[in-house]
């Protein structure tokens, strides 16, 4: 058994790692970068926050944070996202943002209570931007809580058109209306149902975003239990019910409109796998290439997993590794859906 061998199997024990987590991992990306993703996963990425710049300029954000002892430092792929650190350029812990000297937290600032910035991941302030949303359109958010999508499309949307944020868990709609009312969104309708039947409810969309529900291996940093608490049956199941949700956005959105999908997942079964049952064989529907601001921070899309080929338009995906920047993003997935 080689070096690196040996050290996956001693993180793999130490860690609690299900064996075929491991296995997969090995299978889709060869030993030397299972091995670097594991090393990733056994500390949480850094914090993020997204500025609201419907109400406060990035800039003067950086100095008030900076007078309470916060570090920004900017997310390159989104102008108003930044990394959290404390002063002495520590990363703030995870859990509540706690610095102890000072005892605050950057989710509990008079700044986070006006709604100038939201606790954002950086990678989940990418959907957003690839949905390129514009003022007056009409948009979906098929899965909107906690919310900090929805709040940002909004800001993209300069409060006009129309918003729809739809949640299935009337618990989590609590938390989704609460970021709504923080952060001044105006343009936003709320429904909790479940976004497999909202035809029933509306017709079309210009634009639509799906930020699947998933089993969440791309989390594995932030949250250990996902290392051993999920099996490949969840995987299937979830996979199923992805299939389910963009086929009824694909059906709501508008020719010429736009879908992002986008998981937090690692496995191309949730990813690469899901959009190619959605868009083969349809003549009008291909996934397109993001702008290279974005995409150069990125890994392009599987075009096989597992002995399955997918359509060729999936190179244009995106795939986020926690080993792509030393503040150890979640791990992420991407694509973006035209309809001609």
């Amino acid at each position: 058994m080689s070096s690196i061998q040996d050290d996956i199997m001693n993180i793999m024990k130490r860690d609690g790692y299900r064996q075929y987590v491991v296995e997969r991992f090995l299978l889709l990306y060869g030993e030397r970068k299972t091995w670097e993703l594991m090393k990733a996963f056994s500390k949480p990425p850094v914090p993020s926050i997204r500025v609201n710049q419907t109400l406060i300029h990035p800039g003067e954000v950086m100095h008030r944070m900076g007078e309470k002892r916060f570090k920004l430092e900017p997310v390159p792929w989104c102008d108003e996202g930044f990394w959290v650190y404390q002063d002495q350029g520590q990363p703030v812990a995870r859990d509540l943002g706690r610095i102890s000297t000072f005892n605050l937290s950057p989710g509990a600032t008079h700044e986070y209570m006006q709604g100038y910035y939201s606790m954002q991941g950086s990678t989940s302030m990418i959907p957003a931007q690839l949905l390129d949303p514009q003022p007056g359109d009409e948009i979906l958010d098929m899965t909107a809580a906690p919310g900090s999508k929805l709040v940002q499309i909004a800001q993209y949307m300069k409060n006009t058109g129309i918003l729809v944020g739809v949640e299935k868990s009337r618990d989590r709609i609590k938390a989704l209306k609460s970021n709504v009312q923080r952060c001044g969104v105006m343009n936003t309708a709320l429904i909790s149902d479940d976004a497999r039947f909202l035809d029933k409810h509306f017709a079309s969309f210009d634009r639509i975003l799906l930020d699947a529900p998933c089993t969440g291996s791309g989390l594995m940093g932030a949250d250990p239990t996902r290392k051993h608490s999920r099996t490949i049956a969840d995987i299937e199941t979830m996979m199923h019910i992805q299939i389910q949700l963009l086929q009824r956005g694909l059906k709501m959105l508008r020719p010429g409109g736009r879908l992002v999908y986008s998981t937090c997942s690692l496995a191309p079964e949730e990813n690469e796998n899901v959009v190619n049952e959605a868009i083969t064989d349809s003549g009008y529907l291909s996934v397109v290439k993001p702008p290279e601001r974005v995409s150069k921070w990125f890994d392009p899309g599987m075009s096989n997993a597992f002995g399955v080929d997918f359509d060729k338009s999936l190179k244009h995906a995106l795939r986020m590794c926690p080993t792509h920047h030393s503040t150890r993003p979640e791990g992420f997935f991407c694509a973006i859906i035209e309809k001609a």
